[in-house]
């Protein structure tokens, strides 16, 4: 297992993840430089799906709820590595959408950083919408009313 890294994502419904060739990239930028741009599709080498936070063992359909949870899915280190020097620049990574650790206790405090933050992928609550249309709506009124 010492060649393989627990790599978490926020997603709801995981994402995945390509590697391309070596070079590929800095090939293909430097073509767009010299305005003759590669539009054929990118070759992928390899490739890994990772699990969203519906995969996570503590998610339940019924109610929901994806906030604090992430999909867990174990991955070739040598892949992560790779990827992650191709993508060092992607939201992803910076954002800390799809990041890795090494053992399960760093990957549930890592996890559990992020217990309140959101990703804007989260489901709307009912609720909230009802509130905050009321509000709007009797904001609305209250103009009518005083013009």
């Amino acid at each position: 297992m010492a060649d393989t890294v627990i790599v978490l994502c926020r997603y709801t419904h995981g994402i995945t993840l390509r590697l391309s060739a070596a070079g590929e990239a800095e090939r293909r930028a430097q073509l767009s430089k010299e305005d003759r741009p590669d539009r054929s599709p990118t070759r992928v080498v390899q490739q890994v799906t990772l699990n969203g936070a519906n995969k996570a063992p503590d998610y339940h359909p019924k109610d929901n709820v994806m906030l604090g949870r992430v999909g867990r899915t174990a991955v070739d280190k040598a892949f992560w590595d790779a990827w992650l020097k191709q993508n060092a620049d992607s939201d992803l990574v910076k954002n800390q959408v799809v990041f890795a650790e090494l053992t399960d206790a760093r990957a549930n405090a890592k996890a559990a950083e992020f217990k309140a933050e959101k990703t804007g992928f989260e489901p709307l609550d009912p609720e909230e919408i009802k509130r905050k249309g009321l509000a709007a709506a009797e904001e609305a009124s209250r103009a009518r009313v005083a013009a």
